[in-house]
């Protein structure tokens, strides 16, 4: 039974060794080239296996008596050290008042020191403190000397610029009155440059007159020339104009003068435009079909007809035969007793040999003027045809 039970454990081992070869292997594999493997001795393997578990041992032996001291030191500051020693030993006799006496002495140095350290850390602090307030006392002194010197500069230099201000104010006003000056005496010599111009003007205005006077006596003949001719000119429009408006039918007085007789032209004038555009409708009918008649339906051997219009010279219109005068008409159109306010034209037709017609229309009977007007010309047209035929 013993060998089995040391067969056991020896075989984990060499399992667990063979698996941190082969991992060390590994990782020599990676890093560096293969060496040959030195072949180890059971013996020496065990002898590390004892090693090992020993230091584990001590460590564990060191760890448990630091535990047991730092305890022990901890009860000993504090008050519950008698009470840790009583509920340990318990004697019969007196061992509380003997420990006191030998433990009194102990806690009290630690008790002292550590009211000593306390006291040091206070002190420490205190001077920390004041080291801190003397610190920023003499940066409030320093701050309030600095502000001093800041405002005594400050006052200087306001005391400067005022200087200097007062300096350059000086040099402008000094440069202001030389302007002014200067400017001064220019306007003074304008001002007598002005007077000598006057002067001169008012000697040469003068001068100007004497010769113009002598001048004048010296041309008063070629001016009295001057006038003979503009007056002999001015009789020859007069005399013109009365032609031209007798011309027009215009009867004129002897002692007429010249806007008389330009105020009667214009009245004539505007007469005459009044019964051009009267007759105007007239006109435009007429020759319309005058002109449709010579293209399509006048026979051959007749003569052609033609539309005259005399408006403006005689306030008439006239149609006849391209061969006869005005006087032989076929029809005569003008305004009745040439009054544009009757607003009657007149038309006399000679279309008839036999009978003489003369008719009577206003300005809107354009229309029943055009009928009129085509039923002549179409007796007309067939008087002739049957005239051509009787000769033949």
């Amino acid at each position: 039974m013993k060998k089995r039970k040391r067969k056991k454990p020896k075989k984990i081992r060499r399992k667990k060794l063979k698996k941190s070869k082969k991992t060390r292997k590994s990782s020599k594999k990676k890093r560096f080239k293969k060496r040959p493997l030195r072949r180890r001795t059971r013996k020496s393997k065990k002898k590390k296996r004892k090693k090992v578990k020993q230091l584990i041992r001590r460590k564990k032996v060191k760890s448990k008596k630091t535990k047991r001291r730092k305890s022990f030191f901890k009860k000993a500051r504090t008050s519950g050290f008698k009470k840790s020693i009583k509920k340990r030993f318990k004697f019969s006799f007196s061992l509380g008042e003997l420990l006191k006496k030998i433990v009194s002495p102990v806690v009290n140095r630690v008790r002292d020191y550590q009211k000593k350290k306390q006291l040091l850390i206070k002190e420490e602090e205190k001077r920390k403190q004041k080291a801190q307030k003397e610190i920023s006392d003499l940066r409030k002194e320093l701050l309030k000397n600095e502000i001093k010197e800041e405002k005594a500069v400050a006052r200087t230099r306001i005391i400067e610029l005022k200087n200097f201000l007062k300096k350059e104010q000086k040099l402008i006003r000094e440069k202001e009155k030389i302007t002014q000056q200067k400017f001064l005496e220019e306007v003074r010599l304008e001002k007598t440059l002005e007077k000598f111009r006057k002067r001169e003007l008012s000697e040469i205005q003068a001068i100007e007159k004497y010769t113009l006077n002598i001048e004048k006596e010296d041309f008063k003949a070629f001016q009295q020339r001057i006038d003979q001719v503009k007056e002999k000119y001015k009789a020859l429009r007069n005399e013109r104009l009365r032609k031209r408006v007798e011309e027009l039918g215009v009867t004129l007085s002897d002692q007429a003068t010249v806007e008389e007789i330009r105020q009667k032209e214009k009245e004539y004038i505007q007469r005459r435009e009044l019964i051009e555009t009267s007759l105007e409708s007239f006109v435009r009918s007429a020759t319309s079909l005058i002109y449709q008649i010579n293209k399509r339906y006048l026979p051959r051997n007749a003569d052609l007809l033609r539309v005259i219009n005399l408006v403006y010279e005689q306030s008439e219109i006239i149609i006849r035969e391209d061969q006869e005068q005005n006087e032989n008409f076929l029809m005569l159109i003008y305004v009745k007793d040439q009054d544009v306010n009757k607003n009657l034209i007149i038309v006399e037709d000679k279309t008839n040999p036999e009978k003489h017609e003369t008719r009577e229309y206003n300005r809107s009977q354009i229309f029943k003027f055009g009928d009129d007007l085509a039923d002549s010309m179409v007796r007309y047209l067939e008087g002739i045809r049957e005239r051509s035929k009787k000769a033949s």
